[in-house]
């Protein structure tokens, strides 16, 4: 039997969520192995989900939303440790939706950002402009 428009929709879905945090985590071994894990144990869990349309659109939108999320709702940084600076460069994708003035502080994705965080350390964020993003930047 052939799928479902359904489960075609999702396999796109799921195929574009890998695509989005291969970019989005280009060169972090660490980040894109614990997110290949992450989507398809969220897949797995809905696998067999059945119940009414309106439930498996809001599973199906679930995926849309998780895409946009990684493509444009994410920045990296990384810590300068000389400088006590997260630099984070911002990319012509995400500067639609930013607003300097309410970034304020940088979640720990590593232990060490974390432990200088606890410390009552917490480095400044230094945004600039990414590839294709034109001149300047900022600190925050």
């Amino acid at each position: 039997m052939p799928p479902s428009i359904t489960a075609l929709r999702a396999l796109s879905g799921y195929r574009r969520l890998f695509r989005a945090r291969r970019q989005l985590f280009a060169g972090d071994h660490r980040a894109l192995i614990e997110s290949r894990l992450a989507i398809r144990a969220e897949f797995d869990r809905n696998r067999n989900v059945v119940g009414p349309p309106d439930h498996i659109e809001s599973l199906l939108a679930m995926i849309d939303d998780a895409e946009d999320m990684l493509l444009h709702g994410i920045v990296r940084g990384e810590l300068n440790t000389d400088r006590n600076v997260v630099e984070v460069k911002i990319g012509p994708n995400h500067e639609a939706r930013m607003d300097r003035n309410t970034m304020t502080h940088v979640d720990p994705i590593t232990a060490e950002t974390g432990d200088m965080m606890m410390d009552g350390r917490r480095p400044r964020i230094e945004v600039t402009k990414g590839s294709g993003g034109g001149d300047g930047g900022g600190s925050i």
